[in-house]
């Protein structure tokens, strides 16, 4: 979705736009922030505009009467200016029992010449038209699964008024040159053209047919599959995509361009290639470099980058047509279906509008609420990138510059209230959608601890909802369900919740016992008073006898004792900043920890180590008890009888998430989580 870095000029005094301090230019892929998620607020009247239009289409269009199969543009586009002609059709069957009138959206300072509904011609004095609802009552009803052909014809010359405008016309102050293009997410469709803004509805297949004035070529979703030659030196091109696509993934750009192709070879093809095709601008900048030429090389960087998500997630999914870019001057870019729109081409902003194509096109928010399952998740994969292909030294800098923006957001949650789902400034906040999004992905990964796992719930994620919508319960579900790991409380505290702890971690080691007590502060105590997830520390031990390097605690859990055979000479608070926390977290020795307690068992005498254990796992009691280990659904996976003092477990498990309970000799229960790789 919009990734915004830089705004071209428009010349309108009412844009204001927002840019991070440290957003890369074109020319550079450097670490740090490239910019993508920096939002410029649209104009505030336009932007009035489309909210209200978006709550009145929800008032007004009426019930969901039909489902959306096909679509067919044949438009006359131009790049000086956004005006357009032609006709939409759209093929559609019946849900709802009886229709006797068929509605679509589109803006009203769009003309609708006519309408042909199935072999009827409705002309304008037959519709009506409010709030941006075009309504027809039909000449006889419709029932339930009959089929609506829709062609609609119709014209206009819609306002552009920034990066969030459904269509945009503007020129290129880098290389001089002028194009049109399209953006619909998230409720600018109906600026453009006739639809249904219904995420749950995606249009089994989509073509696309572009006419206009030679040298421009028109880009667009899915594969080229002809150019015809017009009367008035016009070139029509035709596009094809037979992928289910959700409405605002549809686009064109339009332009004077010259083509490069690149080729991926994921794996999953078997040595197959997959075709990445690029439509840059035919330009020179001032230096008399082609456009081209500057950016041949992250041009060529895609095909490894479709490598890399395929072997981490799924084959990339619409590998039967293409993955490509066509350039526009917009500040950032925009994960359109097979065929970003990009204003530059920074690594990581190459990575996130790829990444997107995973998550946001094929598997698409079920609702705006929802908006960080798309965004999170492409900006991840910027980290994604840097970790597998440059370097985990790349990639750690960017997560240190995604927990500081993350943390400037105090308060508000990952996931956008019903409040905000009208307010695209919020939907598409850089600090929580973007950033903790990302963030809370990278937590979800330690909190899992185990990356077999959590990229087979990934995978199990993506494969459940293919060509679908997700909501974040649903990947909640299917993530707690496939790596055993209990997620209720990680989602209500990082997802729903606001702000972020801050700790303080006090550690103190005495005959082989490692004494941690921990406390938390956080930014929105209100709403979210303490934060349950585990929490990285790293050892550095000395003496004989092996010992873990770093271990994971349960901040929540308050005094902790763990076995550590080996002397414990010093501790740090999450080595490798994995987690979202204050900068003035702290961790210290306190040399009094533990005394006098090492007698007196009370909520401690059930211990394990290592933890997570990719062995057999040594399990302490103070006192002879029975035990019962249980996957997360409660299914009884091995049980026991345990000895006071040091007991090994040899149960032949499965790696994941497990309870372990031991109940006593005087009655006493207790359980604890235990992780095996």
């Amino acid at each position: 979705m919009p990734k915004i870095l830089r705004v071209s000029v428009f010349n309108r005094a009412l844009f204001a736009l927002c840019l991070l301090a440290n957003a890369s230019k074109a020319t550079e892929h450097k670490t740090g922030d490239h910019g993508c998620a920096a939002l410029k607020e649209r104009q505030a009247g336009f932007q009035a505009l489309n909210q209200a239009a978006q709550r009145s289409s929800a008032l007004n269009r009426g019930a969901d009467t039909y489902d959306i199969h096909h679509y067919h543009f044949n438009l006359e586009v131009t790049n000086t200016s956004t005006t357009i002609a032609g006709d939409v059709m759209f093929k559609s069957v019946v849900t709802s029992p009886v229709m006797d009138t068929f509605w679509f959206e589109l803006r009203d300072f769009m003309t609708v010449d006519s309408v042909r509904l199935n072999n009827t011609t409705y002309l304008p004095a037959s519709l009506s038209r409010l709030n941006h609802v075009v309504r027809i009552p039909l000449a006889s009803n419709l029932d339930a699964g009959m089929a609506v052909s829709c062609r609609v014809y119709y014209r206009g010359t819609p306002p552009s008024s920034g990066f969030f405008s459904g269509i945009t016309s503007a020129q290129s102050q880098t290389w001089g040159v002028n194009v049109t293009w399209t953006l619909s997410e998230p409720f600018s469709a109906p600026d453009w053209f006739p639809c249904k803004q219904d995420l749950a509805d995606k249009i089994d297949s989509v073509f696309f047919d572009g006419t206009s004035v030679s040298p421009n070529k028109v880009a667009s979703t899915g594969l080229l599959v002809g150019v015809d030659t017009l009367s008035g030196n016009r070139m029509k091109y035709k596009w094809r995509s037979r992928y289910p696509m959700a409405f605002y993934l549809m686009a064109f750009a339009v332009t004077n361009y010259t083509e490069h192709l690149s080729w991926a070879y994921p794996a999953a093809m078997g040595g197959d290639s997959l075709l990445v095709q690029h439509w840059i601008y035919n330009a020179n900048n001032s230096s008399g470099t082609s456009c081209l030429n500057f950016n041949r090389n992250a041009l060529n960087s895609t095909g490894p980058m479709i490598e890399n998500f395929s072997n981490l997630f799924v084959l990339y999914p619409f590998s039967n047509e293409k993955y490509g870019h066509m350039m526009a001057p917009l500040g950032g870019g925009m994960e359109h279906q097979t065929m970003s729109t990009m204003g530059s081409f920074g690594m990581d902003l190459i990575a996130h509008e790829l990444a997107h194509q995973w998550f946001g096109d094929m598997v698409t928010c079920a609702t705006w609420n929802d908006i960080w399952l798309n965004e999170g998740w492409a900006s991840y994969g910027e980290y994604l990138h840097r970790q597998y292909v440059i370097s985990q030294t790349s990639a750690s800098d960017w997560m240190t510059n995604t927990h500081n923006s993350a943390r400037s957001a105090t308060t508000g949650s990952v996931y956008v209230p019903a409040s905000g789902i009208t307010n695209v400034n919020r939907i598409f906040s850089s600090q929580l959608t973007y950033k903790k999004g990302a963030a809370v992905l990278h937590m979800l990964r330690n909190e899992v601890d185990n990356d077999s796992l959590f990229f087979g719930g990934v995978r199990q994620y993506l494969n459940a909802k293919r060509h679908s919508v997700a909501t974040t319960d649903e990947f909640r579900q299917i993530m707690e369900q496939y790596t055993g790991t209990p997620l209720v409380d990680f989602f209500q505290d990082w997802v729903y919740g606001e702000g972020h702890p801050t700790y303080d971690v006090r550690w103190n080691w005495r005959d082989s016992v490692l004494w941690v007590q921990t406390s938390q502060t956080t930014s929105a105590p209100t709403v979210t008073p303490v934060f349950r997830n585990q929490l990285p520390l790293g050892l550095v031990t000395s003496g004989p006898g092996q010992a873990p390097t770093l271990i994971q605690i349960e901040p929540a859990l308050g005094l902790q004792r763990i076995w550590i055979p080996r002397q414990v000479v010093s501790m740090s608070l999450d080595p490798n900043n994995a987690i979202l926390k204050g900068t003035a977290s702290t961790i210290t020795r306190l040399s009094t920890l533990g005394a006098g307690l090492e007698e007196d068992p009370g909520q401690d005498w059930l211990q394990c180590y290592p933890n997570p254990s990719q062995g057999p796992l040594n399990v302490y009691l103070a006192l002879a008890s029975k035990l019962a280990l249980r996957d997360m659904t409660g299914k009884l996976v091995w049980q026991g009888q345990g000895e006071e003092g040091w007991n090994r477990l040899d149960a032949v498990t499965a790696p994941g998430t497990y309870l372990l309970e031991a109940v006593s000799i005087n009655g006493t229960r207790l359980i604890r989580r235990v992780s095996l790789r």
